[in-house]
């Protein structure tokens, strides 16, 4: 299980890079960032975003992914990007947190309640 944990943190900051974030930071972490913490005129956007990403991992991690993801990765640099970019992130968080959210509910149903 670390080693697939590992491969989808690695595959979570690729994603952050190619959207012209940190290559050592997170989706997650970056949203959380901007979202509640740095003042930007896209915060409507990144909270958005974060109400997403949240909803899709709610069920394993609780309320506040985001956030927490942030504080976790608060000593990195967290990179907004161009509009372009933002709008890819935004792409890439749709297209991929749809599908995660039903994966992280039958995960919650069957794994976490103790039953399977």
């Amino acid at each position: 299980m670390i080693w697939l944990k590992g491969v989808l943190v690695a595959i979570d900051q690729l994603g952050n890079a190619l959207a012209g974030g940190n290559p050592d930071a997170s989706i997650s972490a970056r949203t959380g960032y901007f979202a509640r913490v740095k003042e930007t005129p896209f915060r409507p956007w990144w909270r958005l975003m974060e109400r997403i990403i949240d909803f899709t991992f709610r069920p394993i991690d609780g309320p506040d992914h985001c956030y927490n993801a942030y504080l976790g990765d608060k000593d990195e640099e967290h990179r907004e990007g161009s509009d372009l970019m933002r709008g890819l992130l935004g792409i890439i968080i749709i297209l991929t947190c749809l599908p995660l959210s039903l994966l992280t509910r039958i995960y919650a149903l069957f794994f976490r309640t103790g039953r399977a």
